[in-house]
């Protein structure tokens, strides 16, 4: 059997815990079940299952794009079921992502639920139901859940068939009989459930608790060698939060020891950390857990906005421990990697501001996503439709367009462009413009007309508005008070004026509302997975 490097209290195997009395505080924000209030874009499905027939219930999102698009399997917390609001469903649109919410039994209280063989069985019933009833690219299928969905992430990380590209284990429970008495000391109710999924009768069925524990199952190595495990993990958690950091540490040790020395039991495998940096050791365990923090971590490496105290990296296994407690990043998705790029060859021509001009900005996403196409790129910093942002007349596009297009031009001699993609407006709508908004959708005009009637283009050029990204209207620098507010009053009108000229109109506003502060630290300008979402677009509007 293998042995877990976590201490955990001994008692009479006989002894019979009241436990539900002792366990009423609130579910965390995590395993919180009362908002299940759903897009109308989701669809509820019902899925018969491949072993007992029992109906299984999810939710379903079906991408739009005719193009095939990843397949977001996305689990449950611990006492939820499929009808409990997932804080990714917001971005699943922004991306036009597949999507599947699935059901798996529901709640970890029941002997069916817990990570039986029929919740895997019903996890592989979801992925394949959502293959044959979305446009998903077979893949691409991820797998992501928090908590009691970190469970199940690593459960069928364990135990799925099907090739399932990345499992994505948030603050992640691997080893139900230790997390059994953690609770019992915790005074959690999650020792209740425990106990009423794996036993019988009044005494705690410690064989069926490790059968169901991903920790203590068998690694299937063959059926995983291209498949990518990423387990995060906030340093507070089990402090703050209902489950100790040495879960997800144990999972990852255990699974390197396994693939280096063909070790499975924790404490053989222990036994190597003190002198192989690819574990962790167990002074480093200790350090974490009585710290809360490392002295020593890289303040260059980031989890987004997130400070990573301990990063593992074996293969395609990967352990982060960062500043955070149970939960599951708002960016989580921002960090699945996906095949994104395209055989697309196109000339293309991109007028924008600083998220333009950017490192890592939209133009950048592009160029990534088309590599076989010449992208020009003729965006910068504080650029505006038709004022002279900050004093400086080059920042005013309206003024200096036809010498940019001249230009631009000169890169492709004697050719023409496929496509000119402008996105601008976000500047126009500065606090100290304010007074000038009646100027415009008419300086947009003048500018669009100026580029229509330029010689860089001919009959077979194609022209893009792709509207301003939304601005956050708290915490954002007073140069910007009020913009997203005068944003929202422009866009109809730019809307109107591109539609007039031919433009067609990219609304990336819309999407990004609500997901900008997940990737926007300023408010405005958004790190590269979130620009990524923006590029997308441009991407299937010209692979239609």
């Amino acid at each position: 059997m293998i042995k877990s490097v976590n201490i955990f209290l001994v008692v009479c195997a006989t002894t019979i815990f009241t436990l539900t009395s002792l366990f009423a505080q609130k579910d965390p924000t995590w395993d919180d079940t009362s908002k299940n209030n759903w897009d109308s874009a989701f669809q509820k499905v019902e899925i018969p299952s491949s072993v007992d027939n029992k109906t299984q219930k999810a939710y379903l999102y079906s991408s739009k794009s005719k193009t095939p698009k990843p397949l977001i399997i996305s689990l449950h917390t611990w006492s939820a079921d499929y009808t409990q609001k997932d804080p990714i469903a917001k971005e699943i649109l922004a991306r036009d992502w597949n999507y599947i919410h699935p059901d798996f039994r529901g709640a970890n209280k029941t002997p069916e639920a817990m990570g039986s063989q029929l919740v895997i069985s019903d996890i592989e019933d979801a992925i394949q139901f959502a293959l044959k009833n979305t446009n998903s690219d077979p893949n691409e299928v991820h797998i992501v859940g928090v908590s009691g969905g970190g469970f199940a992430t690593l459960a069928a990380y364990m135990n799925v068939h099907y090739p399932v590209k990345t499992f994505s284990a948030w603050a992640p429970i691997s080893d139900l009989e230790t997390w059994y008495w953690e609770s019992v000391g915790r005074k959690q109710k999650y020792a209740d459930d425990i106990f009423k999924a794996v036993s019988t009768d009044s005494i705690f069925n410690s064989k069926e608790a490790v059968k169901r524990s991903p920790l203590l199952q068998k690694f299937p190595q063959e059926l995983r060698k291209n498949a990518k495990l990423y387990i995060y993990e906030g340093i507070h958690d089990g402090y703050t939060g209902s489950v100790p950091i040495t879960h997800s540490i144990n999972m990852y040790n255990r699974l390197v020891g396994e693939l280096k020395y063909g070790l499975t039991n924790l404490d053989e495998i222990s036994s190597k950390t003190a002198t192989d940096s690819d574990l962790v050791s167990e002074k480093e365990i200790i350090n974490l857990i009585t710290k809360r923090f490392n002295p020593n971590y890289n303040k260059e490496e980031k989890l987004f906005d997130r400070n990573i105290y301990l990063s593992r990296k074996f293969n395609n296994i990967q352990l982060t421990i960062f500043e955070g407690g149970h939960e599951q990043i708002p960016q989580a998705l921002g960090l699945i990697p996906h095949k994104n790029t395209t055989s697309l060859k196109h000339t293309i021509l991109t007028l924008g501001d600083s998220n333009g001009a950017n490192k890592d900005g939209w133009v950048d996403q592009l160029k990534k996503m088309m590599p076989e196409s010449f992208i020009y790129n003729i965006s910068k910093g504080g650029r505006t439709i038709g004022f002279d942002n900050l004093g400086k007349k080059d920042l005013n596009a309206l003024d200096n367009i036809d010498d940019y297009l001249n230009e631009a031009q000169q890169k492709i001699g004697n050719k023409k462009y496929d496509y000119i993609i402008v996105c601008l407006g976000t500047n126009d709508t500065k606090k100290v413009f304010a007074d000038n908004q009646n100027e415009v959708a008419a300086n947009f005009d003048k500018l669009l007309n100026k580029i229509k009637s330029h010689s860089i283009a001919n009959s077979k050029t194609k022209f893009l508005f792709v509207t301003p990204p939304p601005i956050r209207t708290t915490n954002i620098l007073d140069k910007y008070s009020g913009s997203n507010e005068r944003l929202q009053a422009l866009l109809p009108q730019l809307k109107t004026v591109a539609a007039q000229y031919n433009f067609k109109v990219i609304d990336i506003y819309n999407p990004l509302l609500g997901i900008l502060d997940y990737y926007a630290q300023d408010g405005i300008h958004m790190a590269g997975s979130g620009q990524e979402i923006i590029a997308s677009q441009i991407v299937e509007f010209i692979g239609k």
